[in-house]
């Protein structure tokens, strides 16, 4: 279970896997399996921060992606714990996509939960995206990571996707 995977980043992180390094995303106390070739955009819109992970650009289509939002106080902005907020977006998925995977959990007082679907929204025909939330309602914020890749090509995309997802390193006072 990837979701399982996460880890509170209380320890040193152990050492990186072939091809990769550890990246920290400093203004959210995480550190993120990044590999060597891929680069990383940030973007700041209000309280939140995004976070971009993609290999080089590749000549006619699309190619694998990593995007984590971390959004803070998302009961003031919603009305609700960010575990019912996380549960909610897994239900809107779930009217609009048919899911192939999902699976959910928590790590310590994290909530976490993951799905995959086929896109199929205009312009995003023929990827494949895997989401993966994790919902601290002691602080009130929210992790949504989304992983996406050309469908054709997930299997592949995934070995690297699935290391990138299943250890990245978040701080539960964030």
């Amino acid at each position: 279970m990837a979701a399982a995977a996460l880890a509170l980043s209380a320890a040193e992180a152990p050492p990186a896997p072939p091809g990769f390094a550890w990246t920290r995303l400093a203004e959210i106390r995480a550190d993120l399996l990044k590999p060597s070739a891929w680069t990383m955009d940030h973007q700041r819109k209000g309280g939140s921060e995004t976070y971009r992970i993609a290999p080089p650009k590749k000549e006619g289509g699309m190619a694998a992606a990593l995007d984590i939002n971390w959004v803070p106080d998302v009961s003031s902005q919603t009305g609700m714990l960010p575990s019912k907020y996380a549960a909610g977006l897994v239900a809107t998925a779930s009217q609009n996509h048919k899911i192939v995977e999902r699976e959910s959990g928590t790590l310590g007082s994290l909530a976490t939960v993951a799905f995959r679907f086929a896109d199929s929204g205009p312009g995003r025909d023929g990827l494949m995206v895997r989401y993966q939330i994790v919902a601290n309602d002691q602080t009130g914020s929210l992790y949504v990571m989304a992983f996406e890749a050309p469908a054709r090509e997930w299997t592949n995309a995934w070995k690297t996707g699935s290391v990138m997802m299943g250890r990245i390193r978040l701080d539960p006072s964030r």
